[in-house]
């Protein structure tokens, strides 16, 4: 009768138990169906990257949120093989975040391999090609035509991006398309040329050209300004660009620069402070005539040259029949903590090599915000006079400190020229004709403007780094001309590529604690633990010895 009682017992136990764990379970369950209905409810991710690598920008969330039109996208993916499987899969990821962030998206997914031969080819004249990839199946290696295209259109418009290949690149492209083809009307952006500056016409800049016209994306086109016939800077022209200038300007030409900033545009001045000797590392100074002018906006250039002793970028120099690269203190290198955090130009660079730069003083000026985006480390030197910039020649020893040698400046600038006569124009036939320029009076009446609408300037220190075509460089000075052509739109969407990042520097009693932390710190803890291990085992046997064994 008692092993009866406790087979019930531990019956009822085993059934008040079964059913706690099966309600347990129910539970769970129950919760993670309620999980999964509200995350296809409202779309939530958690991004843990420090620059929010994996997750859409908020220039972009902008831009979707101000959409006044449906935008229709289509994806033309083939399924098959598995590595175009796993690029589309990692498209619609990225589509599927855009989508979640506007109502005004329509997302199609297409796969062309049904597609008969009349549909193909509408493809093709669309832009959207089939392409070849080699794939690897069983040993052997065979070419696949695949699909791996997007299109995007909007009120009649289209834009095509006939290859994607990769989702690092994808959120500029897929954004920057769509403020293309929503954009009514695009912007000008203007190159000084005339005076030996940098020309997005020659030959040898193509390259830069086709950088510049892909991050344009039909959102501004380009155009050379010239000001030698003493016309004024074209309506048009939004942003006007002064990279480089080996010659002097004359006050003509300053005065229409003068005058395009007064009407509210956009400025930004590359000035270069010295200028090499054809064939040699020998520089002299560089005088371009602009130094009135910007000390008035509120920045005195520092006619001299940098070095920075701790942060510098290497260089390439040829030594007989070898080329040799070495560390080069005159191409300072702008690392993190010495970019501005407030300013959408720069607070996202890891680093920006300045080759050749010179310093910039900031003057208070009232009615104008300046902002430093750029500095040298506290190791920052300068140097006047004549410049031996050869590798290998010695340093002159100088004070050492921080310099600015960019700076961006926003508000309502006072004309240089408020109370100056409007400077006649010169002409190349009395140039030649005496030292002293003669001058024409203007074809028609012109009136000064006194005060700008707002508007911005960026001045930088060097153009230099326009010519090498460092991808730092190049993402620095794009930053740069979108923030005065476009705003904030694109800056931080291309700033997710950006991934120089390098090591921190540290002192030299850093590096010889952790040296000898390691070579000898750390064999000296294990000696010591073993010496505790052993006094603690001579101990035990003693109390066994003495007391016996319990």
């Amino acid at each position: 009768m008692a092993l009866r009682k406790e087979v019930l017992v531990l019956a009822n136990k085993q059934l008040k138990y079964g059913g706690n764990t099966l309600a347990f379970v129910a539970i769970i369950f129950g919760i993670l169906v309620l999980i999964n209905f509200l995350s296809t409810r409202r779309f939530i991710r958690a991004d843990l990257t420090e620059d929010k690598r994996y997750t859409i920008s908020n220039a972009t969330k902008n831009l979707l949120n101000t959409l006044d039109d449906i935008v229709t996208i289509t994806a033309y993916f083939s399924t098959n093989p598995a590595e175009v499987a796993q690029i589309r899969r990692d498209v619609r990821d990225v589509l599927d975040e855009y989508n979640a962030f506007s109502k005004k998206l329509q997302i199609d997914f297409v796969n062309p391999a049904d597609f008969d031969d009349g549909q193909k080819q509408e493809l093709r004249f669309k832009g959207i090609p089939e392409v070849q990839i080699n794939v690897v199946k069983k040993d052997k290696a065979e070419i696949a035509n695949v699909y791996m295209g997007i299109s995007i259109g909007y009120s009649g418009k289209e834009e095509i991006l006939p290859v994607v290949r990769s989702t690092a690149n994808l959120e500029y492209e897929l954004t920057s398309t769509i403020l293309k083809v929503t954009t009514k009307e695009a912007k000008t952006v203007g190159f000084l040329t005339g005076h030996g500056e940098f020309d997005i016409n020659d030959q040898n800049h193509q390259q830069f050209r086709q950088l510049l016209d892909k991050n344009g994306q039909g959102q501004y086109n380009l155009t050379s300004v010239s000001l030698q016939d003493g016309k004024a800077v074209e309506d048009t022209v939004a942003t006007l660009v002064i990279a480089g200038i080996t010659q002097p300007l004359t006050e003509r030409e300053k005065y229409e620069i003068d005058q395009f900033i007064m009407r509210g545009g956009r400025t930004v001045f590359l000035v270069d402070p010295i200028q090499m000797q054809p064939g040699t590392l020998q520089g002299t100074p560089l005088s371009t005539g602009l130094n009135d002018l910007l000390e008035h906006y509120g920045v005195k250039l520092g006619n001299n040259l940098l070095l920075d002793r701790r942060f510098h970028d290497s260089a390439r120099f040829q030594q007989g029949f070898m080329t040799v690269i070495q560390p080069y203190p005159y191409f300072v290198k702008i690392v993190k903590p010495n970019f501005s955090a407030e300013n959408t130009i720069t607070n996202q660079l890891e680093a920006v090599t300045l080759p050749w730069t010179s310093s910039l003083e900031i003057i208070t000026k009232e009615g104008i915000t300046t902002t430093a985006l750029a500095k040298t480390s506290e190791f920052g030197q300068s140097m006047q006079g004549y410049y031996n910039l050869m590798p290998n020649s010695p340093i002159p020893d100088a004070e050492l400190q921080t310099y600015t040698v960019a700076a961006a400046l926003e508000g309502k600038f006072k004309s240089f020229y408020a109370d100056k006569e409007i400077p006649s124009v010169e002409t190349a036939a009395d140039t030649a004709e005496s030292e002293t320029p003669a001058s024409v009076t203007d074809a028609e009446a012109r009136t000064t403007k006194t005060e700008s609408e707002q508007t911005q300037i960026v001045v930088v220190g060097t153009a230099q780094f326009l010519t090498q075509l460092r991808p730092d460089g190049i993402n620095f000075f794009l930053n740069t001309v979108d923030w005065l052509t476009l705003g904030d739109a694109l800056i931080g969407i291309r700033s997710h590529a950006i991934t120089d990042r390098p090591l921190r520097e540290v002192s030299e009693i850093e590096k010889n604690f952790i040296k000898y932390l390691c070579t000898i710190g750390i064999p000296l803890l294990v000696v010591i633990f073993g010496l505790v291990r052993y006094f603690l085992k001579q101990r035990a046997k003693r109390l066994v010895e003495t007391y016996g064994s319990v």
